[in-house]
């Protein structure tokens, strides 16, 4: 049967025309769905979709006197759309819902310690390297961050490299100072 005798079908007999429909689509949107879901969702949801997908596609010819375009196209992309809206429906409820036999144990390479105690590291020194002031302070992150050459530093805070290279150690010795008042030994 072709796509003119079914949609005749289905506007003359709607019950007949209708399990053609499905007869006819059946594995073709289970394809579809399938494809879509078979990484995320149960097989009852995927079951679910399929019989989501011809409820619509009835629903519409139900609605619609006229029936233009490829039904097959048509089918298509109510599968492709109604797996996307079982998709977000399924993730959004995984997401909710993680039981503990699911997670098990979880296991971190992280050493938490330690990581709180750079990071608290890393605060601090930028607090200190801030309390050196302008331009002490970009001379001594772009030196010592980004790697950059007095040179470019010069140009950067508008100094010669000379008198970038000079406030560059003395910016040093201070901050040096300010870790050891700040409770860092070396």
């Amino acid at each position: 049967m072709n796509e003119n005798d079914l949609v005749q079908l289905i506007k003359s007999a709607p019950e007949r025309g209708q399990r053609a429909f499905y007869d006819k689509y059946f594995n073709y949107v289970y394809t579809i769905v399938y494809a879509k879901l078979k990484c995320y969702a149960k097989p009852e949801d995927i079951d679910e979709c399929v019989g989501d997908v011809f409820a619509h596609c009835f629903f519409y010819f139900d609605k619609h006197e006229d029936i233009n375009g490829s039904l097959k196209a048509f089918v298509a992309a109510v599968a492709r759309n109604k797996a996307v809206d079982t998709y977000r429906r399924v993730a959004r409820h995984k997401e909710r819902n993680v039981s503990i036999e699911e997670t098990g144990e979880l296991v971190s390479e992280e050493n938490v310690a330690e990581s709180s105690e750079t990071t608290e590291m890393r605060r601090l020194l930028y607090d200190k390297v801030s309390e050196l002031g302008e331009p002490d302070s970009t001379i001594i992150i772009q030196k010592y961050f980004y790697g950059r050459s007095s040179k470019e530093i010069a140009r950067i805070v508008e100094l010669s490299a000379d008198n970038v290279r000079a406030r560059g150690s003395r910016a040093v010795k201070k901050l040096r100072e300010l870790l050891l008042q700040a409770g860092f030994a070396r």
